[in-house]
């Protein structure tokens, strides 16, 4: 396992400016043919907060103070729709990473390895810059900015390592099993609902499905977010969940490398 990590590290660093290069055609390439192009990648996420916000806020009348919370609602809410966005592309996104750029593997003399970070990339542009205007709107709301914000690009490193593992993964095993990706189709919504965007999960009366849902990865990054920007807690405050977080990672991680062992060879003919 160590020497696929080395060629894996090894393979993003040699190639990262064409990986980057790729990440951004991909962006363009998403969007080809329309009149508004990759506005519509600021678009969309802006139209969801929305609606949601008029759906909680004032249709179930239930945007009332969250505990822990220091700033208003609609900053919180859209604090961990923002994280969610790329975590929900990336884990659609991943999983079908090497179906995608298959003319990378079959027509290239191209690093498999790096394919999942093309994917992670790209999503990592559109998340930077929807941050910057989570920052300005928070500044528009009258929240000042505080020490704790320097903790966003620790918890964005966190999120992009994080996804680019669960690419790496999810991807491999998609390769084999169309079965799979078609599973995390149906349970993406269910990911969302248990993952605390729309409520406090520290609100949560029953100890054990509190802790539960503390145990997910994508609730640690939210979380994460909202304890730097929301809620004044240091990352260091919340170690138990941070060691469950790495722990979770180096899992994955473990099932990413045996699965690329397995598998580098033989995925430009399964594909």
């Amino acid at each position: 396992m160590y020497k696929c990590l080395k060629e894996i590290l090894s393979d993003n660093i040699r190639y990262f400016r064409r990986t980057l290069s790729l990440a951004y055609i991909n962006q363009k390439k998403n969007y080809k043919g329309s009149a508004l192009g990759p506005v519509w990648a600021f678009i969309k996420p802006v139209l969801y907060i929305c609606v949601f916000y008029f759906a909680i806020s004032i249709g179930f009348k239930s945007a009332k103070d969250i505990d822990g919370v220091i700033t208003p609602y609609f900053i919180w809410l859209t604090t961990g729709m923002i994280s969610w966005f790329y975590m929900r592309d990336m884990i659609l996104g991943g999983a079908s990473c090497f179906r995608k750029y298959r003319f990378l593997v079959t027509k290239m003399n191209y690093p498999v390895s790096t394919i999942p970070t093309i994917v992670s990339m790209s999503n990592l542009i559109v998340h930077c810059i929807l941050m910057v205007g989570v920052l300005l709107l928070a500044l528009a709301f009258g929240c000042a900015p505080t020490v704790y914000w320097i903790q966003l690009p620790v918890y964005m490193l966190l999120m992009f390592i994080f996804s680019t593992i669960w690419a790496m993964a999810a991807g491999l095993f998609s390769v084999v099993s169309r079965d799979f990706y078609n599973f995390l189709k149906s349970i993406n919504m269910a990911i969302f609902w248990f993952s605390g965007i729309l409520f406090d999960i520290n609100g949560i009366e029953n100890d054990l499905a509190r802790t539960v849902l503390k145990l997910n990865p994508v609730s640690f990054i939210l979380e994460g977010y909202r304890n730097s920007l929301c809620r004044e807690v240091w990352i260091f405050d919340e170690w138990k969940k941070l060691v469950g977080f790495f722990l979770c990672s180096l899992l994955l991680l473990a099932a990413a490398l045996w699965l690329y062992k397995k598998l580098r060879k033989q995925i430009p003919d399964i594909i």
